[in-house]
């Protein structure tokens, strides 16, 4: 469609970047995506489906899908594990703060890469409207590939203390569930136009309850907008162009906003294909994971006892600090944004069996065991390193009681089951199954998994009735 310039201030370019990327993201097909995107597309799936599960056993779970249960809303979508149905929007909003309260979600570097609201919407939308596998994939890669390029376009807004998943996943939730609901490329438009001046959440709510629906409200938003847009209604059709676009008004600052890159080699490849978003292996913020990281390594390649070790020292990037920086957490939500409490918990239970989870409750949060352990756990921000959203190097040293020391920096993300060190898919399904084996039998757990790695095979709708039937 034309851009509308009564939306655009006198002399700003005409770029029409929104028409270019809905465009693109409106033409895909199945027959468009490589075996490599489809086979990303089904992992990070079933494991968002594994959280939503276990993350009812969170507290943040429990009382969000009690809220959601309570208003009885009609029957389109299920909350996954929660035994009920509720509206998509409801769902959507449910099933994608389940899916960050345990804090194992896919995570990368930038805006985008956290994949839950785009997943919890088009899981919601594809079983109401009974869409198959297929269908699904494309709508989730078209969704992906539109918050990722606002987030490779806009770093300055993080750098802000904007929270990523809010930030942009309304754009990549209303796309999926756009894409699910036949929405034309003038109707995507008006989709993005509606949900992202809704995002942005803060870092601020790290450590506590808000910080995990904010991966919920997002994917609600998407959902809902779409719907509304089904409707009739309209947003601005050129929100990513000319003055007070989205990237001036988010994005300005930090690294800034860098319009070009939401075109740049539009169809060569694919976000999702591309390195950035892995799953994690720790229950606890990103920017916990170089550090207990270092500290297994040095366990493990020193055949440490965690009993002969008498002092950590760890340091870190101001941004690792400000994000995680909870020294004497008293909630499970404060102990998974807690560099102390992340690594004391090695330190108390040793090398854990993965996924990481036995630290991150509100009864470990005061355990004495823990609160003794943290107080052999040193943090020192490293001020030469710059405070941006990111996830710069660590480095981490241990003092023996016979005093012997060693050391080790986990640069970047050079962690275990991201891009530089990553798991086979075999290592990344037995991951769903450790994520789900205190919530579901074993051959429902087997159900689920032949559900989603033959998607193509079934409809979405299989999943929540699998679920439902567990229940």
């Amino acid at each position: 469609m034309p851009v509308d310039t009564t939306t655009l201030a006198a002399g700003a370019e005409l770029t029409d970047l929104t028409g270019q990327v809905t465009d693109f993201v409106a033409g895909l097909t199945y027959g468009d995506l490589p075996s490599t995107v489809v086979a990303s597309a089904k992992l990070f799936t079933l494991e968002c489906i594994g959280h939503m599960v276990a993350g009812l056993r969170q507290p943040v779970g429990r009382l969000v899908a009690g809220y959601v249960r309570d208003m009885e809303a009609k029957a389109e979508a299920s909350v996954l594990g929660g035994g009920f149905r509720t509206t998509i929007a409801e769902a959507a909003y449910a099933n994608g703060t389940t899916a960050h309260a345990d804090e194992l979600e896919a995570y990368g570097t930038v805006a985008g890469t956290g994949l839950v609201p785009p997943i919890a919407a088009g899981l919601a939308v594809a079983e109401w409207r009974d869409r198959s596998g297929s269908d699904y994939l494309v709508a989730l890669v078209a969704g992906v590939e539109m918050q990722g390029r606002l987030g490779l376009a806009g770093p300055g807004a993080p750098d802000r203390g904007f929270m990523g998943f809010s930030l942009v996943g309304p754009a990549g939730a209303g796309v999926t569930a756009g894409r699910l609901l036949d929405l034309s490329p003038t109707q995507l438009r008006h989709t993005i136009g509606v949900a992202l001046p809704l995002g942005g959440g803060s870092l601020r709510g790290c450590g506590y309850m808000a910080h995990v629906h904010e991966a919920g409200v997002p994917a609600r938003t998407g959902v809902w907008a779409a719907s509304l847009v089904s409707k009739g209604f309209t947003g601005c059709p050129d929100y990513l162009d000319g003055a007070f676009s989205w990237g001036e008004q988010f994005a300005a600052g930090g690294r800034g906003y860098h319009p070009e890159r939401l075109t740049e080699n539009l169809g060569a490849g694919f976000f999702l294909d591309s390195p950035g978003s892995a799953p994690k292996l720790y229950g606890s913020c990103g920017a916990t994971h170089q550090s207990v990281e270092g500290l297994i390594r040095l366990i493990e390649e020193h055949v440490l006892a965690v009993d002969d070790i008498a002092a950590v020292r760890l340091l870190v990037p101001p941004f690792a600090a400000r994000v995680a920086g909870f020294e004497e957490p008293q909630t499970a939500e404060q102990a998974k944004f807690s560099i102390v409490h992340s690594v004391a918990g090695i330190l108390v239970e040793g090398v854990p069996e993965l996924p990481y989870m036995a630290a991150f409750t509100d009864e470990a949060a005061t355990d004495p065991r823990y609160v003794a352990a943290r107080r052999r756990v040193e943090l020192v921000i490293d001020g030469s390193r710059p405070n941006v959203r990111g996830f710069d190097a660590q480095s981490v040293e241990v003092r023996l009681t016979d005093g012997r020391s060693f050391s080790t920096t986990v640069e970047g993300l050079d962690v275990r089951g991201r891009d530089v060190n990553p798991l086979s898919v075999d290592e990344r399904i037995d991951l769903f199954r450790n994520t789900v084996r205190p919530s579901v039998d074993k051959a429902t757990a087997e159900q689920v998994i032949d559900l989603v790695m033959d998607c193509e095979q079934h409809s979405i709708g299989e999943i929540g009735r699998a679920l439902v039937a567990h229940d």
